[in-house]
Parts: C-alpha cells; structure tokens; sequence
C-alpha cells in the first residue's frame, strides 16, 4: 500500500478512536472501550476501512510505549515500594490462579495437556494499559490502589514471560526447558533491578549540559531505549516504557516533561487501542460451542485475577481490594502472542486459539466497564493511614 493509503488508516482509526472515545464519556463510560469499537468498526470486520500492517502494528505498540511512559511519569519509586509487598502478592496470586483454571477447564473440556498449558499460559499476563487509561482518566495513580496495580504489573509480565517460555520450551523440544526460564528471570531481575537503583541517581544528572536538544529530547531517548531493551531481553517493551517513566518522575516538574509527553500519547494511545478491535476477527467467535466454552475461559480470566488481587491487597481495605482485582482483569497482545506460539508450534488449533480470543475481548470491554464504578465505591470509604502516608510525602 503506497503512503496515502497508509495515511487514510490511521485517518479513519483516529477519526473513529477520537468520536467514539467522546461518546462513551458522554454516557460517563471509559473512552478505551470507545476506542476498542472504534477499531472493529473500521477495521476488516466492519467497514474494512483500517487493516493489519507493519505500519499500523508499529504505530499502535508506540502508543502502548507512550501510554506506560506517561503512567510512569506519574508514578515516584518510593510510591511503588511503598506497596511492594501487596504488588507482589497480587502479581503471584494473578498469576497462579488463571493458570492452575486454565489448565484444569482445558483438561475437563478434552483437550490434551500441552494445548491446556498453552490455555493456562494465555491467562496469566495482565494487559496494564487498559487499566492505566482508566485510572489516568479518573485522576487516581497516585492512589495505593493504583500503585499496588501498576507495581504487580511490572512482577506480572516477568513471571508471565517465565511461564510462557517454559511452556513454548515443552512445545519446541518435549522437554521441560529450565535454562532458558532460568536464563529469563536473571536477565529480568538484572534488568528492573537496575532501573530501581538508578532512581537516586537521576536528580544528579545535568540535563540541560547534555549534547541532546532538550531535556525533552534526553526523555523520549531514556523512553524509547528502556523499551528496546526490554523487548531485547523478551520483555514486554511497555515494562521499559513504565520504568523510563518512573526514573524521569524524579525530575518531571523541573523539566517540564509531562505536557509533550502526553500530547504524543494523546495522538498514539487511540491507535493502539483502536488496533485492539481492527484485530478482532467476529467470524471466529460465531459458532456455539466457542461461544460457550469461551464464556467459561472468561470467567476463569475474570475470577483468576479478581481474587489473586483481591487476596494480594486485602490489608488495603475490602473495596479497594476489589479494585486492585478488577484493574488487573484485562488481557491483551500477551495472551495472543501466546496462542500465536501455540498455533505456530502445532500445540493449538483454530478453535483453540479462538477461545483465547474470545477471553483477551471480553477481559478487555468488561473490565473497564466494572473499574469504573468499583474506584467510585472504594473513593467512599476512608483511604488507610499506611497508604496516605507516602503520598502526603510526595504532595510535601
């Protein structure tokens, strides 16, 4: 398709991203779901006006980058630790819960084990962005709630790149590979690791003495690198993008980051999202048994994270509690690249594969749909004292 072509779809995609995000405020809804439609209706399924392409494709994971890079911006280190505990438990207990009901519903349902690892591995990663546009909406990250959510994410996609590469090992070669699991998790602990101790040293860098244009310029480098290096070692690049964001947080006041940032995230985020349904194929969730087993997955999806995060983040209060297990309900790319994998490998079938496709579109519009109002009933109840404190740190 020659450059015209390529610029009509990404027309069409923001034309239909921007007018459906402003419908679904206007009825008091998250605008993502808005966005998510926007794209089955110019997408193949619809209208056929936006398709699948390197170039879409690229701009559309540039705007999960943006969107994670802003979230970060947003987010101070000792705000996260300070929840580490709890952002942890709920990133174990997310991911062990789908897996085990994964794996267990595909058996039940006659499939054989390795297409059942590959169904229990499609559950495990949450997709963060989904949830960030909500509470970037609401005007809640600063929230424990929403720490606690943004920190799991991040042990979330480490633990899911584990799952996911021993169980692609078992596909690949029939054996257990635990080197190369082994070889992941080292590289991803090096990796985060390091990002967390390079916060103290941010505020000493002098930003306006470097041979950059701007310390804008500086900013989008650190975003952009952090992102490529994390896809380099297997990472999702969005876990970069996060924690470029959260060591910039340090200085984003002085450097006046946060209003370039969000006007490119502005102009990318509803691609990646409207890309989300130009994806969805309607023809593959039509029959009746993907609709009734798919139904099924999706409830194990939903009930998986709901009560890995419920449970994770219980000393936070009962309703904020719910909030952390909605927020990381949604699925994404990661639960279909893993399918991709399983498809590729022989390991899964069409009908297989649609059941994932089925969950990753469901997780996705109705998650959204429940955070909405369960941040509105948890902001009744009273915010716990050990919560307030490192946010009264960061308002001081």
């Amino acid at each position: 398709m020659h450059g015209a072509g390529h610029l009509l779809e990404v027309f069409f995609l923001l034309l239909a991203a921007q007018f459906m995000g402003w419908l679904f405020r206007r009825f008091n809804q998250p605008a993502v779901i808005g966005e998510v439609l926007a794209g089955v209706l110019v997408g193949p399924a619809l209208l056929g006006l936006a398709h699948e392409g390197e170039i879409l494709e690229f701009m559309a994971e540039l705007g999960a980058i943006f969107l994670l890079f802003m979230v970060g911006l947003e987010t101070r280190l000792r705000d996260i630790l300070a929840v580490g505990r709890e952002a942890f438990l709920v990133a174990v207990l997310g991911v062990a819960f789908p897996f085990v009901g994964g794996y267990f519903f595909g058996l039940a349902i006659g499939f054989d084990q390795l297409p059942s690892l590959f169904l229990g591995t499609a559950l495990v990663a949450t997709s963060v962005g989904i949830t960030a546009r909500v509470l970037q909406e609401l005007g809640v990250l600063s929230r424990a709630y929403s720490r606690i959510i943004l920190g799991a994410a991040v042990i979330d996609d480490v633990l899911g790149l584990i799952v996911l590469a021993v169980v692609n090992g078992v596909a690949q070669s029939g054996t257990l590979e635990l080197g190369t699991a082994l070889r992941i998790t080292l590289l991803s602990v090096v990796f985060v690791g390091s990002a967390v101790l390079l916060v103290p040293l941010v505020r000493r860098i002098p930003f306006h003495a470097l041979p950059v244009g701007s310390p804008f310029g500086f900013a989008l480098l650190v975003g952009i690198g952090l992102a490529s290096l994390a896809a380099t070692i297997g990472l999702a690049p969005i876990v970069g993008a996060f924690l470029a964001g959260m060591l910039l947080a340090e200085v984003r006041e002085e450097l006046h980051l946060e209003e370039p940032v969000q006007a490119i995230e502005s102009f990318l985020a509803p691609i990646f999202f409207a890309m989300v349904g130009v994806r969805l194929e309607l023809s593959a969730l039509a029959s009746a048994s993907i609709l009734l087993y798919g139904s099924m997955v999706l409830l194990i999806a939903l009930l998986g994270k709901l009560l890995g995060g419920f449970l994770g983040a219980l000393s936070q209060g009962f309703r904020r509690a719910v909030v952390v297990g909605v927020g990381m309900a949604p699925r994404g790319e990661v639960g279909l690249i893993v399918a991709a994998l399983g498809l590729a490998a022989g390991a899964v079938n069409e009908e297989e594969y649609a059941l994932v496709l089925f969950m990753v579109v469901g997780t996705t519009l109705l998650a959204p749909l429940f955070l909405r109002p369960s941040i509105t009933w948890a902001e009744r109840a009273p915010e716990p004292k050990a919560s307030q404190e490192p946010l009264d740190e960061a308002r001081g």
